[in-house]
């Protein structure tokens, strides 16, 4: 009973193994995997059959559980050749082969179990071994060698494909098919063992599982984990990037051909002390670094090679440190492409500058000869009854009037290009704003006989506070380019607002008119700087199509949104979003349209005859056209004619007021000032300056010098006057 609890025992272990060994193959996810299942099972019931006839005891009980055993036998080879066909890539032979063999072995099975009756197979006797234990082997007949023949003949199909396939490979593929190869003649090797000396028990049973685990393990493992291996060793081989690696002996292991070939190292062995190794390491020690990334620049004569290369330490799947390792990037082409950008976009600053210094001076220059245009135009509507001379006058003033817009888009865009347009939040009234603009454009939309209609929300809030000026220019584009393209009918501008949070609006803006339209595939284009649709038709229309672009940019700047709807032949409309904080949330209520009436003559807003004020420009008729736009006003007018004679007349004279231009031969404006501000009679008297420069952030830059106001070329009467009535003594002004 010993030697059978062995036998019972070592079966058992076996079956264990090979139920493992089935659950692992539920990860093989390919068609040959239920061969290789199957075959599994048939090994399992083969185990099991024998376990049978170790514990028989009956003759009738063996001669089954013997049955059981060699059926079980016929569909293990006849599943393992299948798997080695379907293995091996022979699936069309395995489809035309697998019905005839599936039915040899049903057919021998059948005669298998039939031997019950007719004992034309084998029969069974009974043994007692050395230590007592009584077996049931079998005597075998003629019938039985044709069995036994059948499962032989399943082999050698086996054998032949596997041979066939092993001749066609090659590397460790070759490998997974020789260890198939020689589990199937070790089953056939026990199985002649067996039957030569007639082991109490088939013993090559347990073999099964040991095969089963095999095969499992060289075509799950040992095939992927090769494979994977012997592609990272190639593709790491081949990688534009070096790697070096060392042990924790900081011995060299391997160095990939990339590092050979750049660093004239064939044999690959690297030590601590060769470049580029040794230079990364005393650069990250000087920085109280044990590792992490250095540049490092190799040269080769006149020419050099930038390399970027990390150190750090290697570690396994626990943390645990066991070797290091540098990793080589070749950054010489990017390096050459930064120095490259970098020269570009210097080029690109100074260009940009360049144009930027054009720009002011050709404002400068052009704005500077307007101003007298304009200033002895306006004298001469001031000054003369003639209707005919006024008409002729009053034009003048038109056309200065939109020769300066150009300059003022021109300006604006070349502003938005060189990201110097900032915005200025400040609190203002939204009723006020509206206000500003249809003063603006009355007249205008008058002269062409349409209307100028104002819809507000009644809730809007009272104060709120943004960007002022830009959100009136955004307006004022929108509201100037309706009443361009419309000849019937009129302009609406529809303000109203939606709530974001308690302290913020969006506030929105609809400009909508009755005239020509856009046409669908022009509306894309709308933004475009410099791009005026449909020409032919808009040929009269005077513009510089930028208005549209300064419009967007402005939009964008202050993080809102522009939306078009345009019918052809029936209007546009417009819509600006604007983010805006609010100050006051009480209702402004109903927005107030004033009627107007048509402009009044001139009249001063006040009068100074007490005042004194010193004006200096080296342009005569500059000074001229200032002291006759200030004429009505009573003011006396001191002039010089440069920046000497000024800093002379401030030293003896004091004055209420100066009004300066900045750019004058040696000593320009800025250079008086800050010599007339230190020292003579004027060192407290507000200075504004008169200047043509009307570049964006040029307020703000003269009032950090110290200067009380800012007045641009061409100078408008309003504004003279209103600057005057803020900087004289209150008790001066009447």
């Amino acid at each position: 009973m010993y030697t059978k609890s062995v036998y019972v025992i070592v079966f058992i272990l076996a079956i264990t193994d090979m139920i493992f060994t089935l659950k692992a193959c539920a990860k093989i996810q390919e068609n040959y995997a239920k061969w290789l299942k199957s075959t599994l099972i048939a090994g399992i019931v083969a185990i099991i059959a024998n376990i049978f006839i170790a514990l028989s005891i009956n003759p009738l009980m063996a001669e089954t559980s013997y049955i059981l055993y060699f059926i079980s036998i016929d569909w293990i080879l006849y599943c393992l050749t299948g798997f080695c066909i379907y293995y091996t890539e022979h699936s069309k032979e395995l489809f035309f082969l697998s019905p005839i063999a599936a039915s040899v072995m049903a057919a021998d099975s059948i005669s298998l179990v039939l031997n019950l009756i007719f004992k034309h197979c084998f029969s069974i006797y009974e043994i007692t071994d050395s230590s007592g234990s009584v077996f049931y082997q079998t005597s075998f007949n003629t019938v039985y060698y044709i069995h036994l023949a059948v499962d032989y003949i399943a082999i050698l199909f086996a054998l032949f494909f596997i041979v066939l396939k092993i001749k066609k490979t090659y590397s460790f593929y070759r490998t997974k098919y020789i260890m198939i190869l020689s589990v199937l003649i070790l089953v056939v090797v026990l199985n002649v063992i067996y039957m030569a000396f007639g082991l109490v028990l088939d013993a090559s049973v347990i073999f099964y599982a040991v095969a089963a685990t095999l095969i499992y393990f060289s075509i799950a493992v040992f095939v992927p984990r090769n494979l994977l291996i012997s592609a990272i060793g190639r593709a790491v081989d081949d990688m534009n990037e070096g790697l070096i690696i060392f042990d924790l002996s900081n011995d060299c292991i391997y160095a990939n051909k990339y590092s050979r070939s750049k660093f004239n190292h064939e044999t690959g062995k690297f030590t601590l002390d060769m470049e580029p190794l040794s230079s990364v390491i005393d650069i990250l020690k000087s920085a109280n670094k044990s590792f992490g990334e250095a540049d490092y620049v190799k040269q080769h004569g006149i020419k050099a090679e930038n390399y970027r290369i990390k150190y750090n330490n290697l570690t396994d799947q626990k943390g645990r440190n066991i070797g290091s390792y540098f990793l080589i990037e070749d950054t010489t082409e990017a390096e050459y492409y930064l120095r490259e950008i970098k020269q570009a976009r210097e080029n690109a600053d100074k260009a940009n500058q360049a144009k930027s210094t054009f720009l002011a001076n050709m404002s400068h220059e052009i704005r500077t000869p307007l101003n007298s245009v304009l200033g002895m135009n306006e004298m001469i509507l001031r000054s003369t009854d003639d209707a005919l001379i006024k008409e002729y006058a009053q034009n003048i003033r038109t056309s200065g009037d939109t020769l300066l817009n150009l300059i003022n888009d021109i300006l604006d865009f070349s502003k938005i290009e060189a990201n110097r347009m900032e915005v200025i939040p400040v609190e203002y009234e939204p009723h006020k704003l509206i206000h500003e603009c249809n003063d603006f454009f009355w007249q205008a939309a008058g002269a062409k006989d349409l209307y100028l209609n104002i819809k507000c929300a009644e809730d809007l809030p009272r104060l709120l506070m943004g960007d002022i000026q830009h959100i009136k220019q955004i307006v004022s584009n929108l509201v100037s380019n309706a009443i361009k393209y419309t000849d019937q009918g009129g302009v609406t501008i529809d303000v109203s607002f939606n709530n974001t949070d308690k302290d913020r609006i969006d506030l929105c803006v609809k400009v909508t008119d009755t005239g020509k339209g856009i046409a669908k595939e022009d509306v894309a284009y709308l933004f475009d700087a410099f791009k005026r649709i449909n020409e032919k038709q808009n040929a009269t229309i005077q513009g510089t199509g930028l208005g549209l672009a300064i419009t967007k940019n402005l939009v964008d700047l202050m993080n809102g949104k522009i939306e078009v709807e345009s019918t052809p032949g029936k209007g546009s409309c417009f819509a600006v979003i604007l983010p805006q904080e609010v100050i006051d949330s009480t209702p402004s209520g109903t927005y107030q349209n004033t009627k107007y009436i048509e402009q009044q003559e001139y009249k001063e807003s006040f009068t100074a005859p007490d005042a004194n004020i010193l004006i200096v420009d080296d342009v005569p008729l500059n000074l001229k056209v200032a002291e006759a736009l200030l004429k009505k006003t009573l003011i006396h007018v001191d002039k010089a004619a440069g920046g000497n004679e000024a800093i002379d007349k401030c030293l003896k004279i004091k004055y209420d007021l100066i009004l300066l231009d900045h750019r004058m031969p040696e000593p320009d404006g800025v250079e008086v000032f800050k010599k007339i501000s230190v020292e003579g009679a004027n060192t407290d008297t507000p200075v504004i300056m008169l200047t043509a420069n009307a570049l964006e952030g040029a307020e703000e830059e003269y009032k950090k010098i110290g200067f009380a106001g800012y007045l641009s070329k061409p100078i408008k009467s309003e504004q003279l006057e209103n600057t005057l009535k803020a900087n004289l003594p209150s008790d001066k002004i009447r």
